[in-house]
């Protein structure tokens, strides 16, 4: 098969930044999902050479473009804060790019294809209950607006895999700007190879950020990069705060250059508002909580800004530091500030913003649903807002009381159409809830891919309202009961 819409530019780099891998192909492979709305997204090439047949066997493993050569990327990263050199791609393989347009190209990435040079103790496969939840998620994400890799297609086989118990075989194709990671520059620094350095800076510049291109001196291009990459990651962490996900794992092999949410484990969307939910099972310390994100990312850019000290400045890294900060505080104001429909947040609105959260947090009370009772607020249905709070926050009963003083006179002077407007654009009616994931890997595990298709698309316009009153995505609109709420999961999720 040839197309010339694919390539793999990696193997321009030396043999030690890669193997070349042989995926092992699913047995018995069924396709159990293509992401047409990822494709016209994007505007990948569609034709009639292209067509289900070849995304079946590339994302079984079986066949590919002769363009593409599948390859396992060498990198190494910290994990829960210390230093592992003994990282690489462990069960997934880089199949090549995709062109979308002159401008833009995607990296292809097989999930799941079995053994490589770095699988370490694993035996590189993927089960379906994880492919389900990236699968999930990055349409979830995505149409919350913050950034994130996408898949592609998924698809099963007749084979069975070990983790607690024995579990079905799956494998998917997964898209992004690139693959290249924070543990790629530590690896590199650690090798104190300033050419290597040098040649994947400018890959990235290439193929992620060809805007710096230009920037002369070499030095100020890198110092360029390292500030657009820390800026980039400061606006995905805040993204992920305003909309109440909780990455998990967030080392910083996990961390992609490009900025987009990368390698999911054991994620979670709040339930309650609770500020320090540890959603990751094997983070008994809680370095990776809720609360803990914008600091692990911070601390993540400061790992990366050292790796990056053989090519720029001290000057220039304080600078891309302090760009982190700056940015982060600025997104997450501007970000929360909608979900509160408030149209020109002041200072003393993050101090407001946050004493919600506080609150929220002693009440425990539905991070996502208390933001979509706000249409509520001050409206004839006023009663409602109040009955959410009340039900489940008796015992603060007078802070909740001086909290609305304190939000009516912030919105006071703007227009109410506007805030609704804001407030419904800006708050899902939809959120990719633990147990929801749950009900849908139990469906797919049971043959049953009408879940996954149905959440595919509710995930793709999580604003919309349910048809009527008594559609059946209207139960999902409500907060969960107790027993479905704030599950921990392990790694292996």
């Amino acid at each position: 098969m040839t197309h010339p819409q694919f390539a793999q530019t990696y193997s321009q780099f030396p043999e030690h930044f890669y193997s070349y891998v042989t995926p092992e192909a699913l047995k018995s492979a069924e396709l159990i999902h293509v992401n047409h709305h990822l494709l016209k997204d994007l505007n990948l090439p569609l034709n009639d050479d292209f067509n289900e047949d070849i995304i079946a066997n590339m994302t079984a493993g079986i066949a590919f473009p002769d363009e593409l050569r599948p390859l396992a990327q060498k990198y190494t990263g910290h994990q829960f804060g210390y230093y592992n050199p003994n990282l690489g791609d462990g069960r997934g393989v880089l199949l090549g790019q995709i062109q979308a347009s002159a401008e833009q190209s995607w990296d292809l990435h097989l999930k799941g294809s079995g053994l490589t040079p770095y699988s370490r103790s694993g035996d590189g496969r993927a089960v379906l209950r994880s492919s389900v939840r990236e699968y999930l998620i990055g349409e979830a994400l995505h149409a919350l607006k913050v950034p994130t890799t996408r898949c592609l297609s998924l698809s099963t086989g007749s084979e069975q895999v070990y983790r607690e118990q024995p579990e079905p075989r799956a494998s998917y194709i997964r898209l992004a700007k690139t693959h290249i990671r924070f543990g790629h520059f530590e690896w590199l620094a650690q090798r104190g190879k300033a050419t290597d350095l040098k040649n994947l800076a400018d890959y990235v510049i290439t193929t992620v950020y060809p805007e710096l291109a230009d920037i002369v001196p070499l030095q100020s291009r890198y110092a360029a990069l390292l500030k657009t990459i820390t800026e980039n990651t400061a606006k995905m962490i805040a993204a992920w705060q305003t909309v109440g996900f909780c990455h998990g794992v967030m080392n910083t092999d996990n961390m992609s250059v490009a900025g987009e949410t990368f390698d999911f484990g054991p994620y979670a969307f709040l339930d309650d508002c609770k500020i320090h939910y540890i959603c990751n099972h094997s983070d008994s310390e809680g370095r990776y909580a809720y609360s803990q994100q914008p600091n692990i990312g911070l601390w993540n850019c400061q790992v990366l800004a050292l790796a990056f000290s053989q090519l720029i400045s001290s000057e220039d890294i304080d600078e891309a530091i302090n760009t982190y900060v700056d940015t982060f505080n600025q997104t997450y104001l501007n970000r929360m500030a909608d979900k509160f429909g408030i149209l020109s947040p002041e200072d003393d609105s993050k101090e407001f913003m946050a004493e919600t959260l506080l609150l929220l947090d002693k009440s425990n009370l539905d991070f996502h649903y208390f933001f979509t009772q706000l249409e509520h607020f001050d409206s004839e249905n006023h009663s409602q807002f109040e009955a959410f709070i009340h039900q489940a926050a008796t015992k603060h009963h007078s802070a909740w009381q001086t909290w609305q003083e304190d939000y009516r006179a912030i919105i006071s002077q703007q227009s109410n159409d506007e805030r609704i407007q804001k407030l419904q654009s800006s708050n899902p009616k939809f959120v990719l809830r633990n147990y929801i994931a749950q009900e849908v890997i139990q469906a797919t595990e049971n043959g049953n891919f009408q879940p996954l298709t149905q959440w595919m698309n509710w995930l793709q316009n999580p604003f919309a309202e349910a048809s009527t009153d008594t559609s059946p995505e209207q139960t999902y609109f409500s907060p969960p009961a107790s027993e479905k709420k704030s599950l921990v999961l392990s790694c292996s999720s």
